[in-house]
């Protein structure tokens, strides 16, 4: 590992189509979570189901990983790499509780595509803090993706309107979450910094849902989706995702995440019988598109991978 950073090819020994398989997976697993978490929220709270989920994580990645780790290893970390991880851990606490209140609020396709806009807060905060420009393609993607916002509010149907300006909160928070981790897994390996960050995750949300007075209402009616959400979500999808890196590029893979939007409509539609408008799906399109833009255009991401 050079700088805890893994360089990855597409050599011998990596199938690149093995890694777009586990992109694409990795896409349609994340959709599937969404679906399952909106059901989940029609029943339980947004604190209630990241508290659990997170929950299971950890005891999930406990068992597979303190027998081979150990505590010692696992735990015994410089200050900068504490530092960063827990600037991780606080964004992403912010980013998911946002998210899946929004979910709540909102159809989940329209929540999936306002979530692209990630990729423009990780790319604007690049420029802040570490001197990159924009260069023409990157700006025209900016302009699409700001576009695609601006439309998706403009022809937003009002009962959805609290649940749009959370899922926007919460992708801030996300393209923090991003530019962060790529700080933090110079001094964290991929592994435990997930697991840190879920234990973290898990003990915050049961402090914040303690504090709230609420209680355990309707979980015995989505127990099982709480469980599916809690492995597809913070470990299945996460390990394809990282699996894919090692087999492909950072820029294909981020590529092909950007498809998610349409496993949650698919689902959705096969599930809970929500699909958005067309002006809606128009809206999400631009932000998507720009989004793709963005990513394709980035001199760091050309050539070369990294396993974030």
């Amino acid at each position: 590992m050079n700088n805890q950073t893994h360089q990855t090819s597409t050599g011998s020994g990596n199938s690149p189509g093995t890694g777009y398989t586990l992109a694409i997976t990795s896409s349609v697993v994340s959709g599937l979570t969404i679906v399952i978490g909106k059901w989940n929220l029609e029943f339980i709270s947004p604190l209630l189901l990241n508290f659990l989920i997170f929950s299971i994580a950890t005891v999930l990645l406990s068992v597979g990983l303190l027998p081979f780790r150990g505590i010692k290893n696992i735990f015994t970390l410089t200050r900068k790499g504490w530092f960063w991880l827990s600037l991780f851990a606080v964004s992403s606490w912010v980013a998911l509780w946002a998210f899946w209140a929004g979910v709540q609020r909102m159809d989940p396709s329209l929540a999936t595509f306002l979530n692209r806009s990630e990729v423009m807060v990780t790319i604007l905060l690049g420029m802040i803090f570490l001197k990159e420009r924009f260069n023409r393609m990157e700006t025209l993607g900016l302009v699409l993706s700001i576009a695609g916002i601006v439309i998706m509010r403009l022809t937003l149907r009002m009962e959805y309107s609290t649940g749009f300006y959370l899922v926007l909160l919460g992708s801030l928070f996300f393209g923090i979450t991003e530019f962060v981790s790529k700080i933090a897994i110079r001094y964290v390996q991929p592994v435990i910094l997930a697991y840190i960050r879920n234990m973290f995750m898990a003990v915050m949300f049961w402090i914040v849902f303690s504090i709230s007075g609420q209680g355990f209402d309707g979980l015995d009616k989505v127990w099982l989706g709480v469980l599916a959400v809690g492995f597809t979500g913070p470990i299945l999808a996460r390990l394809l995702y990282l699996s894919a890196l090692k087999r492909m590029e950072l820029s294909k893979v981020a590529v092909i995440s950007q498809s998610q939007p349409v496993y949650v409509i698919l689902i959705a539609a096969l599930a809970l019988g929500q699909l958005p408008t067309f002006r809606e799906i128009t809206g999400g399109i631009f932000l998507t598109i720009g989004c793709l833009l963005m990513i394709v255009s980035r001199p760091s991401n050309r050539g070369r991978g990294k396993l974030k």
